[in-house]
């Protein structure tokens, strides 16, 4: 098999996945997407690849280089269909919704003014999240109507027509942590807590939170399963809430780092990767 891997930033993923490939017998080709031109209206390109593994951390580069990719005949993990979901908040919850999971009380709101009136129904403290991003990025708790209208206001000024869309949540009292689930095909690999720093009230590893193994229950694991289904994910990181009245649905990231999670579970999620697109696609 020769795999060809698609970035625009070789990180500690990239290195890890590209390593393993080798020792595990397989080729791998890299493409940087920065420097990636095709002539859409042409008959393709010949990559000398079997499959793609998407690494992107661009959501718009990724998503366009993968479409191209597609057209042409490749395969590409995740797909297009699945970036398209897991990119956009407002999709994935849509997908999950129509699958039947639990979420949290989530609204969406055109303008500033129906979103304060979202935010009457949702009660505080409730979150403002942007439909696209990671890492915490531009997330915002609104503790109070006078905090709300200051943030909302702001994001209107902004120019970007994507930020006068309000997605809206209701806040989750989730005991200052979270939980991220690893899945790659049919496996939920790993698992593990995330914990709010002090000063922060976002559970996230990459803005330094601390992070602990976390026991796979049937529970989470069927939840995580069917998160992933939903939203056409073949590899993913899955986001879990636990609040007062069970364990919700947050967010399906479609190209998840694994650097924080492998370390704290020592699984060789690397080495899942590998092992699950050479047996899937070995032909």
């Amino acid at each position: 098999m020769i795999l060809g891997i698609i970035h625009n930033r070789i990180a500690w993923e990239e290195k890890e996945l590209i390593e393993t490939a080798k020792r595990k017998g397989v080729n791998v080709k890299i493409f940087d997407n920065r420097n990636l031109e095709v002539d859409v209206t042409g008959d393709g390109c010949d990559y000398g690849v079997d499959i793609f593994l998407q690494r992107s951390i661009s959501y718009t580069k990724g998503l366009y280089s993968t479409l191209v990719l597609e057209e042409m005949g490749y395969r590409v993990v995740n797909s297009s269909k699945c970036q398209e979901v897991c990119g956009d908040k407002l999709k994935t919850t849509l997908a999950l919704k129509k699958a039947g999971l639990p979420l949290p009380k989530t609204h969406l709101a055109l303008s500033c003014d129906a979103a304060m009136k979202a935010l009457e129904k949702l009660s505080y403290p409730s979150v403002a999240k942007p439909l696209i991003g990671s890492w915490g990025r531009l997330v915002a708790i609104l503790n109070d109507p006078a905090s709300a209208k200051a943030i909302l206001e702001t994001r209107e000024a902004l120019g970007d027509t994507i930020h006068k869309v309000y997605y809206l949540q209701e806040y989750v009292n989730h005991n200052s942590r979270d939980l991220r689930v690893f899945i790659v095909g049919d496996e939920a690999v790993a698992a593990m807590y995330r914990y709010t720093i002090p000063g922060d009230w976002r559970s996230n590893a990459t803005i330094g939170g601390k992070a602990e193994v976390c026991h796979i229950t049937d529970e989470i694991e069927e939840m995580a399963l069917r998160a992933a289904r939903a939203t056409f994910s073949e590899i993913a990181g899955v986001d879990l809430l636990e609040g007062n009245e069970g364990i919700l649905l947050n967010e399906v990231n479609h190209n998840p780092g694994f650097q924080h999670i492998s370390a704290v579970t020592k699984v060789d999620i690397a080495g899942k990767i590998i092992y699950y697109l050479k047996e899937t696609y070995k032909n």
